[in-house]
């Protein structure tokens, strides 16, 4: 299997992540060798510097590239570190959790992007944006999950709407903003349940749980939505299946 059959989808940066890694396999980047800026490369591509920032950041995900701020982008490997990966097709199976639980919006207030979280966003600094703070419970009450969600400031108009309705705030960007989301990047990881959580979780400080950070994007790899939310261990499950292609298998 070619190594940029491994970037799905139909999105202008999938096309320039594939068309990238493409190059890289030729040899036109040669492995150590630092690309085109980001400028460079938009106008090579006829694309925004934002479509080029998301091409770059599924390469860095794969393992292809690696980034220095200030510097650029430098040619680590021609073929994807991981085996595996998964993506969603769809975000059905979100709607799906979000629609048969129950969430109350506790809250939110305009942030300023900055510091650590712009770097780790990949965002500029100076950005604002909203964080909202919901509690999602089962049907018999019990807390599910305490979560920050961010997203853009131009989606104010989505904060009123929140307390009316049982649809995900993803949903609602594609419905009332009209921005269809493309990509779902998601990373789980174990935790300890902070102070604050615990409070609004019923369980003990420090005890653990999980925490599952998604992140929403839209046709031009643009950032649409941050969550982050943290559910306790004992009454959360995530399961996931994989198909595997005869490729893959072999």
């Amino acid at each position: 299997m070619r190594s940029h059959a491994h970037i799905p989808g139909n999105a202008k940066h999938a096309q320039v992540a594939r068309a990238l890694l493409a190059g890289i396999d030729r040899g036109t980047y040669p492995l150590d060798s630092l690309l085109p800026s980001e400028s460079e490369l938009a106008t090579a591509f006829g694309v925004s510097r934002q479509t080029i920032r998301a091409a770059l950041r599924t390469l860095r995900e794969l393992g292809i590239v690696e980034g220095h701020q200030g510097v650029g982008s430098f040619v680590r490997a021609t073929r994807p570190s991981t085996r595996y990966a998964y993506s969603f097709d769809t975000p059905n199976d979100l709607q799906q959790y979000a629609t048969t639980t129950q969430v109350r919006v506790l809250g939110h207030r305009e942030i300023v992007v900055q510091g650590a979280l712009a770097k780790r966003l990949e965002r500029r600094e100076g950005e604002r944006w909203w964080e909202i703070s919901t509690l999602r419970t089962a049907s018999d009450g019990a807390p599910v999950a305490a979560s920050r969600i961010l997203i853009p400031y131009a989606f104010a108009p989505l904060l009123d709407t929140l307390h009316a309705t049982r649809e995900p705030l993803f949903a609602l960007i594609q419905s009332e903003m009209g921005h269809p989301i493309t990509e779902i990047w998601q990373n789980i990881m174990a935790t300890s349940i902070s102070t604050a959580d615990a409070a609004l979780l019923n369980v003990p400080e420090n005890s653990p749980g999980l925490q599952i950070e998604r992140r929403y994007f839209g046709r031009n790899g643009e950032l649409l939505e941050v969550s982050e939310s943290v559910h306790p261990a004992n009454t959360f499950n995530y399961a996931m299946r994989m198909r595997l292609t005869a490729a893959d298998s072999a």
